[in-house]
């Protein structure tokens, strides 16, 4: 039983109802393992309650209405013209984007040189998750933006950028066009070499 509580937290990132911590109570008969889970919801209350930089934290604002990802994705990162941008596409529910998302701050710090423009793309993730995990790995920055989209406008942007498995990354030239080149920010090294190129080419 515990471990399917525990596989709850890492698919969902928030905590549990109050209505269901009282009925695990009475399921989990013993106490240490009842504690574990109680400290685990406990910390997500607190991850919920704590505040988080708005400005990171973009909205659909300005793309209402548009249908096409290809429009869309231009609208968005208009305001990051003139700089590299790279955009990960990825879920609360997928293991492999979270994994790579606690690393973050590790990877900010290795390119900072480059001034690089992180966006964030979230698919099918509720309001609630999507903010834990942000707050949970600190996935922000003065140059980090995260989008959660209305379904239809994140499938039309994934399906733009042709978007197959999650995590997906993309770079953007400082023109503002989507580079047709295999890209996995997890390969901090590889990734710095192609960013090192698109600086010359720049």
């Amino acid at each position: 039983m515990t471990k399917l509580v525990h596989r709850a937290f890492d698919g969902t990132h928030k905590a549990l109802s109050q209505e269901l911590m009282d009925t695990l109570k009475t399921w989990i008969t013993i106490p240490t393992l009842y504690e574990d889970v109680m400290k685990r919801n406990d910390y997500y209350i607190a991850l919920a309650n704590r505040q988080l930089d708005k400005l990171v934290m973009k909205t659909d604002e300005g793309v209402a209405g548009m249908t096409e990802g290809k429009e869309i994705l231009k609208k968005l990162l208009e305001p990051y013209k003139g700089k590299i941008v790279l955009i990960d596409v990825w879920g609360t529910w997928c293991g492999p984007c979270t994994e790579a998302l606690k690393h973050s701050q590790e990877e900010y710090k290795q390119l900072a040189k480059y001034d690089i423009q992180y966006v964030y793309f979230a698919n099918r993730s509720s309001k609630d998750s999507w903010e834990n995990v942000i707050k949970e790995y600190d996935v922000t920055g003065p140059n980090v933006s995260h989008f959660n989209l209305p379904n239809e406008q994140q499938s039309a942007i994934e399906r733009y950028l042709k978007v197959k498995s999650f995590p997906t990354y993309k770079l953007v030239d400082p023109q503002g066009n989507v580079l047709d080149i295999k890209v996995d920010a997890r390969n901090l090294k590889e990734l710095e070499e192609l960013i090192k190129m698109l600086k010359v080419e720049d």
